[in-house]
């Protein structure tokens, strides 16, 4: 029987499973982030491990195909050089495509619609019929509005203008200060300048935490973190000139978990799209995409 290898490589962590031509996983593992951008060596050496534990596995043998979606993977001559490195070291076929274009094979399959990403970093990517496309994703410092990064660096943001205009900083600026261990504002640069994208990041769940407990500028963040990942969402709907209802599938822990976000998010894409057909699924796991994805490339060769 043959098997496949799926790796799912984002900001945070790479999930890598085997299965078989039932999306059956018969082998999981997870590691550390695989997004090229935020260390190019490091995250390659991240998906190698993850490679290695597979074929290591008891079904490693039988796999016939890798397939990756990589976060970062579009950039620079990024392609190139991970083809390269893991060439040199599995004769096995290798495929590589942008994360997205993986979750949404594990979501949509091969029917038309829209995905969009919100985790470390946002993205949306849809089809319809041959036409392709992607709104946002274009990475930390120009973009990822409605992620977790930009909606921590808001907060940042909103304790740097407490500073420059002597205002009393608010509970959740409090919080944020005594997080990174950190007395003044002016202390909290060496800690974004010093972080990685990742770990920026992860301060969504404190900040998340805060909103739990009722904090209204904690909420107030990921209301907007909703409406941005709309109008992103939108914008491809009009971009691919998508027929309604349109099919519209969620990934990464903003939409699928952040009620706040996830609320926000739904009630402004229906007023801006009007009819969508929500593709639900909490429990998709956006490696399986790779089955998909592999039937193509078996069948081309």
């Amino acid at each position: 029987m043959t098997y496949i290898i799926g790796i799912d490589a984002g900001g945070t962590k790479t999930n890598a499973i085997i299965m078989d031509r039932q999306k059956n996983i018969l082998f999981s593992v997870e590691v550390g982030f695989g997004n090229l951008q935020v260390d190019f060596q490091e995250a390659s050496c991240h998906i190698w491990k993850a490679i290695t534990k597979c074929l290591g596995s008891i079904y490693g043998e039988r796999c016939k195909v890798i397939v990756a979606g990589i976060a970062g993977i579009e950039a620079k001559n990024h392609r190139v050089r991970l083809e390269r490195f893991l060439r040199e070291r599995t004769l096995l076929p290798i495929i590589l495509v942008n994360d997205a274009i993986l979750a949404y094979h594990a979501m949509l399959g091969n029917e038309d619609g829209v995905l969009t990403i919100a985790g470390t970093g946002s993205i949306s990517y849809g089809r319809n019929g041959d036409k392709e496309g992607y709104t946002g994703g274009w990475g930390h410092l120009l973009g990822d509005e409605g992620s977790s990064y930009h909606v921590v660096m808001q907060a940042f943001r909103k304790i740097t203008a407490e500073a420059d205009q002597a205002c009393p900083h608010s509970s959740l600026s409090r919080v944020l200060l005594h997080e990174i261990s950190a007395k003044r504002a002016e202390e909290i640069k060496e800690f974004i300048y010093q972080a990685n994208k990742g770990e920026i990041a992860a301060l969504s769940v404190v900040v998340f935490s805060e909103a739990v407990k009722g904090d209204q500028e904690a909420r107030e963040h990921f209301y907007r973190a909703g409406q941005e990942l709309a109008k992103q969402t939108a914008r491809l709907y009009h971009k691919l000139q998508l027929a309604r209802p349109l099919k519209l599938a969620s990934k990464g822990s903003l939409l699928e978990k952040n009620l706040y976000v996830q609320s926000e998010y739904e009630k402004v894409l229906s007023s801006m799209v009007g009819d969508v057909e929500w593709i639900r699924d909490e429990k998709n796991v956006s490696a399986t995409g790779a089955l998909s994805l592999a039937s193509h490339y078996i069948e081309e060769e």
